[in-house]
């Protein structure tokens, strides 16, 4: 119903005080103009504030029928292997029409129009039984550099929200493959359940069936890849789907206190977080399951995850230091034509 008190609201700020300053105006006048006025301000007042009301009323009943209506086939989206197809077709052909239409902001670029756009980041974390792998606290720090990135690289601003871990998730859950793996886990039932998550999440909404300014959704999880924890550091279905997942190892910096102020809840042991570790020069191996003296955490792999779900589906031609670059991240670069990729998903929105 937002959108329906937004139209509300705009008509109340542009049309009535516009009328009311009529109606001062029509007061300077002499009479028997400033009547005439009077009363041609009033007939049009009268006139605002009924269709008001009827934009309200008719905005509410089709909103509701678009959510019934979105609501029965985003169930149909939720069926293994039927409902991911469709939505991938749909996604397909949002991101066609969201390129075409996002020529107009890269001609702006060329010449030197430099425009913000908006993208919104839903970061849910999950629990092993009822013991989160990460709260708020432990993630901010991965999300403020990920805005940094965004904004310095691409002028697109993130808004981030965090939500409560999901208690006692399904085993599978907590541990996606990659590649050809990750598209049988979402044609089968790991994809009926994020599914459903993102439903719960948004109500589901006619906009979050097509992607336009749908949030991104970025899961915490135990493991990504099947051949053990670190192995591989997060996953993404690219624009045909709304989630990312990380690793909880690459993603924790340091364990700190939950937003409250009470000491964090402690992380089960796969393997631990070390919490402020000292460096150690010359190492080279970065897998999570052997002990280091430097820590997992990468500070540029929710990043890059989200650039895969913004348009960005290969590692093809990147090199050290830049964002896309496959194995271990070291910089945040992004070539111009990465930039456009980004800027004109649909998930990115001048709103």
């Amino acid at each position: 119903m937002k959108v329906c008190k937004d139209v509300e609201d705009w008509i109340e700020e542009n049309i009535e005080q516009e009328v009311r300053k009529q109606e001062k105006r029509c007061k300077k006048w002499p009479w028997p103009l400033s009547w005439l006025c009077s009363l041609v301000t009033f007939i049009v007042r009268v006139v605002v504030t009924v269709m008001r009301k009827i934009v309200r009323v008719v905005c509410e009943v089709v909103n509701v029928v678009i959510n019934i209506v979105a609501a029965v086939l985003n169930f149909v989206l939720a069926i293994p292997i039927i409902g991911p197809l469709i939505k991938a077709g749909i996604r397909l052909g949002t991101t066609g029409v969201s390129y075409v239409i996002g020529l107009v902001d890269g001609f702006g670029r060329l010449i030197g129009i430099r425009t913000t756009k908006h993208l919104r980041v839903h970061v849910i974390p999950l629990c092993e039984g009822n013991i989160p792998l990460a709260n708020q606290g432990h993630l901010e720090p991965i999300m403020r550099e990920t805005a940094r990135i965004l904004y310095d690289r691409a002028q697109i601003r993130v808004h981030t929200t965090f939500h409560e871990p999901i208690r006692n998730p399904p085993e599978n859950a907590l541990r996606l493959g990659t590649e050809a793996e990750l598209v049988l886990d979402e044609l089968w039932l790991k994809g009926t359940w994020h599914q459903i998550n993102s439903i719960k999440l948004f109500e589901s909404n006619f906009w979050s069936l097509l992607g336009i300014g749908h949030p991104i959704i970025v899961y915490v999880i135990r493991e990504v890849g099947y051949d053990g924890p670190g192995t591989v550091i997060g996953t993404s279905g690219g624009p045909f789907v709304d989630w990312v997942a990380v690793e909880r190892d690459y993603v924790v910096q340091q364990v700190v206190a939950d937003a409250t102020g009470a000491p964090a809840t402690p992380l089960s042991p796969f393997p631990p977080t070390v919490a402020s570790p000292e460096v150690t020069t010359g190492v080279t191996n970065f897998d999570c399951a052997i002990p280091l003296n430097r820590p997992c955490y990468n500070k540029y792999v929710i990043a890059h995850e989200i650039c895969h779900s913004l348009g960005l589906l290969g590692h093809e031609n990147s090199n050290p230091g830049e964002l896309m670059v496959p194995g271990r991240i070291t910089g945040d670069a992004l070539s111009p034509f990465q930039v456009g990729i980004i800027r004109n998903s649909p998930h990115v929105t001048f709103i």
